[in-house]
């Protein structure tokens, strides 16, 4: 513990501690979904110290990590509905570093699909695809029902799979195929799945993309943390010396 911080009360000390266990995942969240670095950094901000009031008070959640992702998830809906307001949003930019070029979808591609995909649907699939998180998560997280969750996150990858490829046919099959990726297909449900991607060249291609986009969208976890967000309450993490031999 810095001396700086060894000073403050026993909450902030608490509160740091959070803070720096679930501030790279809240980050990571926002940059996902948000248009720019700035836009996220500005969002994890304004997370923690809602959430830092609250913690202030005495709320004390089950879930902190969940907690946090639903404050920013909150946040991220007003700044998008503001920006729908004033200008097309851009979801190149961040995307081109965290994609690789080689695997699946392009990054500019992936960066502009999920841009016109609605909010709801684009925060369900980077909750499930970039987080990993279980359906009862993203439906705590969202306020809805684990149905409902399941056919936010079928849509979205459909949505996302036309802007990326043009128009769907066979959707029984494509919802079976989202189902299945999952792990969600009844068991007497995948020999008829088998047997139509057999059959229907579409839906094949549709299969193997789905498990591209699943490759490409998870490699949006991987991104650095800025300076800015390195401590709540602005002090930099000591740094070591190295050792001696």
């Amino acid at each position: 513990m810095t001396p700086l911080l060894a000073q403050r009360p026993r909450t902030d000390r608490a509160f740091e501690r959070l803070y720096q266990k679930h501030v790279r995942e809240v980050y990571r969240y926002a940059l996902v979904v948000l248009p720019t670095r700035e836009d996220a950094e500005d969002v994890t901000q304004t997370t923690f110290m809602n959430a830092y009031r609250a913690f202030e008070l005495g709320e004390c959640p089950r879930s902190p990590r969940n907690w946090l992702i639903g404050i920013a998830h909150k946040l991220c809906r007003q700044r998008v509905r503001q920006a729908a307001r004033l200008h097309e949003v851009d979801y190149a930019d961040h995307a081109e570093e965290a994609v690789p070029e080689e695997a699946g979808p392009r990054a500019a591609d992936i960066g502009r699909a999920l841009g016109h995909l609605p909010f709801d649907q684009r925060a369900a699939l980077i909750m499930r695809e970039v987080e990993g998180r279980s359906y009862a998560e993203v439906a705590e997280i969202l306020k809805v029902s684990v149905g409902a969750v399941e056919s936010l996150i079928f849509r979205a990858r459909r949505a996302l799979r036309e802007e990326l490829e043009g128009a769907l046919t066979c959707h029984e099959a494509e919802r079976a195929v989202s189902r299945k990726l999952d792990g969600r297909l009844a068991r007497g449900e995948r020999r008829p799945l088998r047997t139509h991607l057999r059959k229907c060249g579409d839906c094949a291609r549709f299969a193997r993309s789905q498990r591209a986009q699943r490759s490409a969208l998870r490699s949006l976890a991987n991104v650095s943390l800025p300076s800015s967000l390195s401590s709540f309450f602005g002090e930099a993490p000591p740094v070591r010396s190295p050792s001696r031999a």
